[in-house]
């Protein structure tokens, strides 16, 4: 198996010279970035956007736009400070002094996580809303800072056409740990722990996880990068910006096509709640599902990790989108019983995969076509405008208590399928075209 995944991607070829020059630590970032990489997607998985979160807010009472908004709260954390973060190591040749300091915030902001969790029982449901909305939110503004350092050393440190099997190896083996997650640990956890100990339990874990994996990043062998622009104001980034979004249409185009993509996501949190509600699914059966996507995120990244190393991103972007127009109306169909509900874990299989390809494809995408020199004022700023689409689409999914089930997932259906026009537009960076 593994033979056949590494000729898929590619990574028979992987001491290359051709394709590794210039990246003398290869082999060493490459693999250390895929073990952190596993520890950080195991860690989430404890704190589950899509399942986990959900139950345990709306479990304490919590209001729908509270339930999206925390769903999407580590997505929007990551997106929202680049832009700002990014005039504060443009200009400089090391970029991971940034990422240490971000790293100790975010690490606090999950322990308060856990803290909310433990102390229902003696300080109430609101204390408990209050402190986990404070610590996850620090932990998720905070991913910003690190992100944008992630992405510079990722640029540095692995060529193009390793990027694809980079992040496909990091979902696949995080997804193999979370097929075992699903039934044997977490599953346990939540049928044999008390509320609300089960989900302090559940947290513990994943803090733990996570902070190893901000360890090992920090083992990174950053290159020294010169040519670097000079240290601005922030009047003269703003600046700059306007002049990226005028001048550069395909940098223009993937934004937006970016941003309808976190529209779509914003009916993500709400398949759980649709399968209790509608579906009559057992709690018994949040383990099970979680182990649907962690397969969907096996199986799709191993298409992804090839489309991404040898044909390219775009044709990958519009598989994407396809995908995830097909999981919206599959789930409208559910709603009407056209479809039999012991399939129901498909869509967490299908959403799993649009959510990896989306960003894997829209991240490597975006490391193509920008220069090297502005290339943390590029991503930054395409991540800090995404951060709108995001606040956008917590919003629609408040919609739900207005428009119900059906009119989100419609919703959403309309969302891809604009984007699947736009990707098809858009050129392909290693052919010109």
């Amino acid at each position: 198996m593994l033979k056949l995944l590494r000729r898929l991607f590619g990574d028979r070829h992987a001491d290359d010279a051709t394709s590794i020059k210039g990246y003398p630590d290869f082999r060493y970032n490459y693999r250390l970035g895929i073990v952190n990489g596993v520890f950080f997607n195991t860690g989430m998985s404890f704190f589950n956007r899509t399942t986990i979160i959900p139950l345990f807010m709306a479990s304490l009472g919590a209001p729908s736009i509270l339930i999206a908004f925390l769903s999407l709260a580590e997505t929007l954390g990551w997106h929202l400070p680049q832009f700002f973060a990014s005039r504060l190591i443009v200009h400089k040749s090391l970029k991971m002094p940034l990422y240490r300091n971000a790293a100790l915030l975010r690490v606090t902001g999950m322990a308060l996580a856990v803290a909310a969790a433990w102390s229902i029982p003696r300080m109430g449901e609101g204390w408990g809303i209050t402190l986990f909305t404070l610590g996850f939110g620090m932990f998720s503004l905070a991913s910003g800072f690190g992100g944008i350092v992630f992405m510079e050393i990722l640029a540095k440190t692995v060529p193009a056409v390793k990027r694809g099997s980079y992040f496909g190896w990091r979902a696949i083996l995080s997804g193999v740990v979370g097929l075992f997650l699903g039934v044997g640990v977490i599953n346990p956890i939540f049928a044999g722990i008390a509320y609300p100990h089960n989900y302090a339990v559940s947290f513990a874990i994943g803090l733990l996880m996570i902070a190893i994996r901000f360890y090992l990043f920090l083992q990174q062998s950053e290159p020294v990068q010169t040519d670097l622009p000079p240290k601005r104001s922030f009047a003269e980034q703003l600046e700059l910006a306007r002049d990226i979004l005028r001048n550069d249409k395909r940098f223009r185009r993937l934004v937006i096509f970016r941003s309808l993509m976190m529209l779509w996501f914003s009916s993500l949190p709400f398949y759980m709640l649709f399968a209790k509600e509608r579906l009559d699914a057992t709690n018994d059966e949040v383990g099970l599902f979680i182990s649907w996507e962690f397969a969907g995120m096996i199986v799709a990244n191993i298409v992804w990790g090839f489309l991404s190393n040898r044909i390219g991103n775009r044709v990958l972007l519009i598989t994407v989108c396809t995908l995830a127009a097909l999981v919206s109306l599959g789930t409208m169909l559910f709603d009407a019983a056209a479809l039999p509900t012991w399939i129901f874990g498909m869509v967490f299989f299908l959403s799993a995969a649009v959510d990896s390809g989306s960003g894997t494809g829209g991240i490597n995408y975006a490391l193509e076509i920008v220069p090297e020199a502005e290339r943390p004022t590029y991503i930054g700023l395409m991540h800090s405008l995404l951060a709108g689409a995001l606040i956008l689409a917590a919003i629609t999914g408040s919609l739900r208590d207005v428009i119900g089930y059906v009119g989100l997932f419609g919703v959403t259906a309309v969302v891809a399928i604009i984007a699947l026009i736009i990707a098809i537009r858009m050129p392909e960076p290693r052919r010109g075209t």
